[in-house]
């Protein structure tokens, strides 16, 4: 119940927001209506079945050999608990909350698949900024990257830590995005999850002027998903990509 109204709250908030701002500009063309004999006519399509859970944060203990340092917060992918989102972009952007920075990882990675796991989208490696927060990655504009309507893709992110003595160990966290048609209704809405995590905080970015209205949207997306101890960090934007694999 306190997600459910706090996502309704998020909704009213940021129509009042994107109507100060001036809403993400989209342009979709509504099909006409289909009389009911047509509908009548077209074959039943069984719906894609929803994938399993994701890992929010890393799954299971580091152990006791763990090289990669303890944090009071753990590198958090900014997504529903169960990892599933929902966007209307070919090329979404994807945002995480790392407690690390560039002088104690060594790499990153990120990937993105097809449901069955048979087709990579697009893999590229990263370096992490001198301070924790929230990050960005982006998929490129590019045909081979994008995302199709009505599939689902599983997205994984691996940071590779660094002890002083060059022992690597890894941490993953991975999810769901599934790709769909735009639709006015549900614009900026917390049903198109990654697109809507992204565009409150690109204007945290950009709008400083708006900054109290905007936090307190940011406040309450966060607050929705139980993601409640990330409010207060920053928000720095995209990470240095340092080599892609389209």
């Amino acid at each position: 119940m306190r997600s459910q109204n706090l996502l309704a709250s998020v909704s009213f908030t940021l129509a009042i927001l994107a109507n100060q701002l001036g809403s993400v500009a989209a342009s979709s063309a509504i099909p006409n209506s289909i009389n009911s004999r047509t509908k009548q006519e077209l074959p039943q399509v069984p719906p894609t079945p929803r994938p399993p859970v994701g890992n929010r944060t890393p799954g299971g203990g580091l152990g006791e050999q763990a090289v990669c340092p303890v944090k009071q917060h753990e590198l958090t992918a900014i997504t529903p608990a169960d990892t599933y989102g929902r966007t209307v972009s070919e090329y979404p952007t994807f945002w995480f909350y790392t407690p690390y920075t560039a002088d104690e990882v060594q790499s990153g990675e990120f990937s993105i698949l097809t449901q069955d796991e048979e087709t990579r989208i697009y893999k590229t490696s990263f370096e992490l900024p001198t301070e924790p927060g929230l990050v960005s990655i982006t998929l490129p504009t590019d045909v081979a990257s994008s995302l199709q309507e009505g599939q689902y893709y599983h997205w994984y992110l691996t940071l590779s830590c660094l002890s002083g003595t060059e022992a690597e160990n890894t941490i993953t966290i991975d999810g769901w995005i599934e790709r769909v048609g735009f639709a006015p209704d549900r614009e900026l809405s917390p049903e198109i999850w990654y697109d809507m995590v992204d565009y409150v905080a690109a204007q945290i970015q950009t709008e400083p002027a708006s900054e109290n209205e905007l936090r307190q949207l940011w406040s309450e997306l966060l607050q929705s998903v139980e993601l409640d101890h990330l409010i207060q960090k920053p928000v720095i934007g995209p990470v240095v990509l340092t080599d892609s694999d389209i």
